[in-house]
């Protein structure tokens, strides 16, 4: 390993996060600034390095004009850069962190050179950004009539009819049933805008935002955002009511239809995460203590797809109780 790291290798990935961790601290403290470091970003960043040597470098004020979450995703998720913040505060400044292969010879090409990159990226994104709301929902719905969600079940379209089916029988809360309905009925339109196009991380983040330039509710806006979560079995659950009953039905509604085509999870693969995604409607149903059975949900589903094969529906019941156990 001492051998190794004379010639600019560092063995152990351990050490090589921990420098990366230290020389941002560095910046940090020298600057006067706050770097987020992501645990699985530094993950990442640490195995791409043999030898890490961590820079920061500057883009144009103007682009934090843009969603902040499109300003992280397109230095995180696309260039493995830390974002950075104004001290003791969640406010983005125009500056990034990155981590170079190597010493710090030369460094300032470096920096000239990956500043010109996220330049690109986040003139792309404003770009987008500005198309997009040029549009409107209506503009966005009628192009998802020729989005197939799944060759044997049908379009994204047809699946926004059926969540907002689901969505009316979901409903046991009469004062959030119009809010409810009407997220389900738009509740995927931002996946054919250019900016989600681009970076896919933001489905429902973008949504919530145009929703709120197109005069949508606040309500709806926070329930086309919600109706994605949890992104894992174990995380986030929806606050909004409006954004579980949209939760819940799309999940349902995906479960139901895959399983009805045939698409039933073997093993590891689970190409639709309907593992999750079931895991996940349990959660929220037993999260907001509703008064409807998921056998009941299940059945309304069934009828939306026309089920009366034994087979199955005995698979779907299997499916759900694997779920709870």
């Amino acid at each position: 390993e001492t051998l190794l790291e004379e010639n600019y290798v560092i063995a152990s990935p351990e050490k090589r996060e921990k420098l990366i961790v230290e020389q941002i601290k560095a910046i940090e403290e020298k600057e006067g600034f706050t770097v987020k470091i992501d645990p699985t970003l530094l993950q990442e960043v640490r195995n791409l390095v043999e030898y890490p040597t961590a820079f920061f470098g500057t883009f144009e004020e103007e682009y934090l004009q843009l969603p902040q979450e499109t300003l992280i995703t397109s230095m995180a998720e696309h260039q493995r850069y830390f974002p950075v913040m104004k001290k003791g505060t969640n406010e983005l400044l125009p500056y990034f962190i990155s981590v170079r292969n190597g010493d710090d010879e030369h460094i300032e090409n470096v920096i000239k050179g990956n500043e010109k990159v996220l330049r690109a990226r986040l003139s792309d994104a404003a770009f987008f950004y500005d198309e997009d709301r040029k549009n409107s929902i209506s503009f966005y719905i009628d192009k998802l009539k020729t989005v197939v969600f799944q060759e044997k079940i049908g379009t994204i379209y047809e699946k926004l009819g059926h969540i907002k089916q689901l969505s009316t029988g979901l409903n046991i809360v009469q004062e959030t049933a119009n809010k409810a309905v009407r997220a389900a009925e738009i509740g995927k339109f931002d996946l054919v805008t250019n900016m989600v196009n681009e970076f896919t991380e933001l489905q429902g983040i973008m949504g919530e935002k145009y929703a709120l330039h197109f005069g949508e509710k606040e309500q709806i806006a926070k329930a086309i955002r919600e109706h994605y979560l949890p992104l894992q079995a174990s995380g986030e659950l929806p606050e909004s009511v409006e954004g579980s009953i949209v939760s819940v039905a799309d999940k349902i509604d995906t479960i139901v239809g895959c399983i009805s085509v045939g698409l039933v999870p073997t093993g590891s693969q689970d190409p639709y995460g309907l593992r999750r995604q079931a895991i996940g409607a349990l959660r929220i149903m037993l999260d907001r203590k509703w008064d409807i059975s998921v056998e009941k949900v299940l059945q309304f589903t069934q009828s939306l797809y026309d089920i009366s094969d034994e087979k199955v529906i005995a698979d779907l019941e299997h499916f759900i109780r694997d779920r709870v156990a």
